[in-house]
Order: structure tokens, then sequence, then C-alpha cells
């Protein structure tokens, strides 16, 4: 039995990681949108804080809540997710069940991957360092370069380099300046 997944980054149709994971991700059901108010949180670096991926891009993270947002993506007939846990439980997501909602109306419990530190990400936006969107543009996963570790051997297998957002923008200081400055 397939069970529905709400893409809203790099696994969206069309994206880098959809075409490396299109025979586990099923039939496509449609685009839809969040019923809960989620952002898109995208850093406006590039870096990736995820094992499971092999790129440098401005990656797309899920937050619930913060803003009047309604997050779209893909949804998709998935009957497994070992591929999809692989790539993405091992970098800051966490797997939940949220509710998405069709144009048409029709709505459907889907599985999600979204921030597994929310209340970081958010900071990341009220700081000036990443965008809260709805929706997460192509452009910027294909503006994806590979991380040193699969420059230099294209064919291994994860782990790969971690370029975690938050840590290098608090290592720069950058995340604690910025938000001194907003609070003032």
């Amino acid at each position: 039995m397939s069970t529905p997944y709400f893409a809203y980054g790099t696994t969206q149709s069309g994206f880098l990681h959809h075409r490396a994971l299109e025979p586990v991700l099923g039939a496509p059901v449609g685009r839809f949108r969040t019923v809960e108010a989620h952002g898109i949180v995208v850093p406006r670096e590039a870096a990736c804080g995820n094992p499971g991926c092999r790129f440098k891009h401005r990656m797309a993270v899920l937050v619930r809540g913060h803003w009047n947002l309604h997050a779209v993506g893909d949804v998709f007939a998935v009957e497994d997710f070992a591929a999809l846990d692989a790539l993405e439980l091992t970098g800051p997501y966490t797997r939940e069940t949220i509710d998405v909602v069709a144009a048409d109306g029709r709505r459907l419990t889907a599985q999600a991957y979204p921030a597994a530190e929310p209340a970081r990400w958010a900071q990341l936006v009220a700081a000036g360092l990443a965008e809260a969107l709805e929706a997460y543009p192509r452009e910027l996963a294909e503006a994806a370069e590979l991380k040193d570790c699969c420059a230099a051997d294209p064919a291994h297998a994860p782990p790969h380099d971690v370029l975690d957002p938050l840590e290098i923008i608090e290592a720069r200081g950058d995340l604690a300046t910025r938000r001194d400055r907003v609070a003032r």
C-alpha cells in the first residue's frame, strides 16, 4: 500500500534528488500546499547539513507555524520510505505527518521531512540570513555543485561532507550579531 509523501525541496518533480529517487517516489498525485502554516526556509548561502546529500546548495527546510505561509510541493505515492529516510533522516530533518490540500480541495495526510530544530531555522530568517518561502525555486537547486568529498570521489557512498548552515553561520558569529541588531 502506498503512502502520500509531500516533497517541498529537492525531491520535487524534476529537481536534483527527484531524478535519483524517481523509482521509489511512485506515482505523482499532484501539487499540494500545507493546510497549517509552514514556511520553506532557504539559507542565503549554499551549504548542506545533510550527510545523505552529495550537493552543496541552498537547501530547503520545512518549518511549521512561524509565518503566514503555506508551503507548496509535489505529493507522490510512496511504497517504501527507506531510500527517502536514508537521504533525509541523516540530516537536519525528522519525518512527520502533515495535512496538505490541492487546488481542487482534495485533502491528504502525507509524510514530510520538516526541520528537526525549527526554532533555529526560524532564527536564521529573523536574522536576515535565510528566506522563508512558500515554494522552493528550481534555480536554487540547479545551482548546486558537488560537495568536496564527491568532487574528489564521485562514486563514493554516504556519508558525504556536512556543511551545516546553522553551524557555519554561528561559527562566524553572524547569527548572534544580527540577532542583537534585530533586538535593538
